[in-house]
Formats: structure tokens, C-alpha cells, sequence
């Protein structure tokens, strides 16, 4: 596991948001995937250095997430390619 979104400075752990186990606000540092999968989540508001707030943790299903006044379910082959840190 890597180490905050901006180097040694952040105490959080990168990771992917399928795994994270705690509620509350996340900040994305990287989004994985082809072109086509990181258009589409761009269009969701999920854009590396955006935080969202994990409403119930996915724990190998859907996970809900609340971003720019909106929620939206994420499946977990999605949640898999955006890499969080806790704020």
C-alpha cells in the first residue's frame, strides 16, 4: 500500500474505495481503468483530488457514495479503480 495523495506528508493510506471499511469523507488520489472507464466517472463527479463521503461501504457489493450534492451506488469493479485516503 502506498502512502497520502501527496507523498509522505499525508498519514492516510491510498486504497482502493471497494476495500475501505470506514464511513466518512475521501479524498480521491488516482482513478485506474481505459479511457472509456475514466471518462464516465469523470461525468460522475469522480475526479483524482475530489472528496466524496463513503456512506456504506461496499464489503465485496455496491458501496454508496455521497459526491456534489448527489449519491450515487457504485458496483464493485468500479469502486475497485478509484484510490482513496481517508480526509
Amino acid at each position: 500500500m502506498r502512502r497520502g495523495c501527496a507523498g509522505p506528508s499525508q498519514a492516510g493510506v491510498i486504497e482502493p474505495l471497494s476495500r475501505t471499511c470506514c464511513r466518512g469523507k475521501v479524498k480521491v488520489c488516482r482513478i485506474t481503468g481505459d479511457r472509456k472507464l475514466c471518462a464516465r466517472m469523470a461525468s460522475m463527479g469522480l475526479l483524482p483530488g475530489s472528496e466524496l463521503e463513503l456512506i456504506c461501504p461496499g464489503h465485496g457489493h455496491n458501496c454508496m457514495v455521497k459526491i456534489g450534492g448527489g449519491t450515487l451506488s457504485l458496483d464493485m469493479p468500479l469502486a475497485e479503480n478509484i484510490y482513496v485516503t481517508p480526509v
